[in-house]
């Protein structure tokens, strides 16, 4: 039994040692750790792996997106570039300025030749220059010079002070949109100085002046417009003498208004009512050129002639106003008379001195002209700036001779007039162009002329038909 024992029952070392808890930690617990941890590990690298795919995937797709998008925008700005150009050429090639237009669109800052619709506005504005026909000789186009414009006739040629005068001197409204007319419809186009005169500075700073050759569409023939007395005077609007627009005017409009966009003019109608409308040249001439705009060469329009005695464009700018209206509205005037020069300037017009109280240059003496002129430069140049226009008054010129000469002309020159323009005896248009300045007559549009020598018009348009019946007998 003992034996048995014994051999079931090995005897135990007593020199063996009893393991630590370090060693049992090693031994036991440490590989299993390493092993979770290597297993963490793999798993954080392959979700990192995953998620690094997943992030440059969305990184790439956003940013294919966002190139996508710029692309677009790109091409969308483009296209709202060429469209914008285009129209603006259209606009400038309506007024014949195709060199502008061609301009404008070369200016265009994609690549051209994938827009098929700028290289055909090109080729057709190349094709169109090509086609012009030069005008060589600035005397031969007529400058139709009208006065203020008539817009209730009624009252103006019965008028029982003025009316004579106004049936003479004067056309309507409705008159002067018939003229209009038959001008455009007979291919006559507005053009300005700068379209028939060429200016070079000397290295003293003087100006010369030659022609220049006109390049017009074949069948066009070039006019010019004059308007004279642009200031809507007192003795025209005011019927009982307190210098303020009444129903006893003589139906022409009392100012010249310009609303931020547009011209228009105020009169009082024949019921004493303020009412605004087309009552007079610009406001006219603007809508006609709106609807037809073949009529202006390069956006041409008219010269306005001024005086200054009762102020400019129908607001009360001349000193004497401060007694009559108080130093507010005066100088209110001032600011809105500079407001109504700068927009006309602004659309192509021209402003001119017409002396500064409508008197005869060529009958008044040299100390006349000066008094008159120091009071333009001193009450007008101020408000609307130095002007290099002169239209002579009342049917004067300084001289007769072919050329300028003596004290009078160097007055006019030192103030900086470089145009003067007179009048045509004939109702023959005429031009002198020298080197130091410019001469033009006026062919005047008046009652009496549009009845009496009709012929003077015939080339342009017919008198006869454009008259209003309700004239009656016309003075000659």
């Amino acid at each position: 039994m003992e034996e048995q024992f014994n051999n079931s029952n090995p005897p135990v070392n007593p020199r063996r040692k009893k393991r630590s808890k370090m060693q049992i930690f090693k031994e036991t617990y440490l590989p299993v750790i390493i092993g979770g941890v290597a297993i963490i590990l793999i798993i954080i690298f392959i979700i990192g792996s995953i998620t690094r795919g997943v992030q440059k995937n969305k990184a790439e797709k956003e940013a294919n997106i966002a190139a996508s998008s710029a692309a677009a925008e790109e091409a969308e700005r483009l296209q709202l570039e060429a469209n914008n150009r285009i129209a603006d050429a259209e606009q400038l090639a309506a007024g014949f300025d195709y060199a502008d237009a061609i301009d404008v669109l070369n200016g265009f800052s994609g690549d051209i030749s994938k827009f098929p619709a700028i290289n055909d506005k090109i080729l057709e504005y190349e094709e169109a220059m090509r086609n012009l026909v030069a005008w060589e000789d600035p005397s031969k186009i007529p400058n139709f010079s009208f006065q203020l414009l008539v817009a209730d006739p009624a009252r103006g040629f019965s008028h029982g002070t003025y009316g004579y005068s106004i049936n003479r001197n004067f056309i309507t409204t409705e008159e002067f949109s018939k003229i209009l007319r038959q001008l455009y419809d007979n291919g006559y186009i507005l053009v300005d100085f700068d379209d028939i005169i060429e200016t070079t500075t000397t290295k003293d700073s003087e100006t010369v002046y030659k022609a220049k050759t006109l390049m017009l569409p074949n069948g066009k023939k070039p006019i010019m417009l004059t308007q004279t007395n642009v200031n809507y005077n007192y003795y025209l609007i005011d019927g009982n003498g307190d210098k303020i627009p009444d129903e006893k005017g003589t139906g022409i409009a009392s100012k010249l208004i310009w609303d931020g966009s547009n011209f228009i003019n105020e009169m009082v109608d024949a019921s004493g009512q303020t009412v605004t409308g087309n009552f007079d040249l610009v406001p006219i001439l603007e809508d006609f050129i709106q609807k037809h705009p073949a009529f202006s060469y390069r956006g041409a329009r008219a010269t306005l002639a001024l005086t200054g005695y009762n102020g400019l464009f129908g607001y009360r700018t001349h000193p004497s106003a401060k007694e009559t209206f108080g130093e507010t509205e005066y100088q209110s005037s001032i600011q809105t008379a500079k407001t109504v020069a700068k927009a006309l300037q602004d659309r192509g017009y021209r402003l001119a001195c017409y002396t500064y109280e409508n008197i005869p240059y060529g009958t008044s003496s040299l100390t006349q002209i000066k008094s008159d002129l120091n009071a333009w430069v001193n009450e007008v140049v101020p408000i609307i700036g130095n002007l290099d226009i002169l239209t002579y008054a009342q049917l004067t010129d300084i001289t007769s001779d072919p050329t300028y000469s003596g004290e009078k002309y160097d007055t006019l020159y030192d103030v900086g007039f470089r145009y003067y323009l007179g009048f045509c005896e004939d109702g023959q248009p005429w031009a002198t162009i020298t080197n130091g300045y410019v001469r033009q007559g006026r062919l005047m549009v008046t009652g009496s002329n549009l009845a009496h020598h009709a012929d003077w018009f015939t080339n342009y348009f017919d008198a006869s038909s454009v008259l209003d019946s309700t004239r009656g007998s016309i003075p000659n």
